[in-house]
């Protein structure tokens, strides 16, 4: 039997085609992506609390906190956070647990480069070569990294999830 696809059936084809395509697409899309929101990306191989205030530390009231459980997350409710004056919220990697030599945790707090000398009473001097003193800090706090971001539309709402290869994903919705 020999099928005849009428001309009217040719054009009706493709725009099905094309619109079976585009439900697919947008079914697959994360909903946070068809709302067209921003998404930040940084990452923490472990736990992660977002305070409430800029300068709350990890477990203070209202703080939330992401426990990876098979590497994942489920998207938090929508929450509110106060930003700092530039507009930055503050979140914490608990990564450093055990690791106190992650070199993201620790900073330069002072650094002295100079010369040294022994200088005799007649003015001679010997032993003279470079002296240099390098004095380091840590922003950890009790196994806790401080981080910060900020949603490009300075948003205080959010909601965030960890996903794998120790990403953290913060939603900034509207205002």
């Amino acid at each position: 039997m020999t099928r005849v696809m009428t001309d009217a059936m040719s054009h009706a084809m493709p725009r099905a085609i094309r619109l079976a395509c585009t439900v697919l697409c947008l079914a697959a899309m994360p909903l946070a992506a068809r709302a067209g929101n921003e998404i930040m990306v940084d990452r923490c191989s472990h736990e992660v609390s977002i305070v409430s205030a800029y300068g709350d530390k990890p477990g203070s009231n209202d703080a939330i906190l992401l426990k990876r459980s098979n590497g994942k997350t489920n998207w938090t409710a929508p929450f509110r956070v106060r930003t700092s004056e530039d507009g930055f919220i503050r979140w914490w990697c608990h990564s450093t647990t055990g690791n106190q030599f992650d070199a993201g945790t620790w900073r330069i707090e002072e650094i002295y480069i100079g010369s040294k000398c022994k200088l005799y009473a007649d003015g001679s001097t010997t032993d003279c070569g470079p002296d240099v003193d390098l004095k380091l800090g840590s922003s950890a706090w009790n196994g806790w990294t401080p981080e910060r971001s900020r949603c490009k539309n300075r948003s205080r709402n959010l909601r965030a999830r960890l996903d794998g290869n120790r990403k953290l994903l913060i939603e900034c919705l509207p205002p």
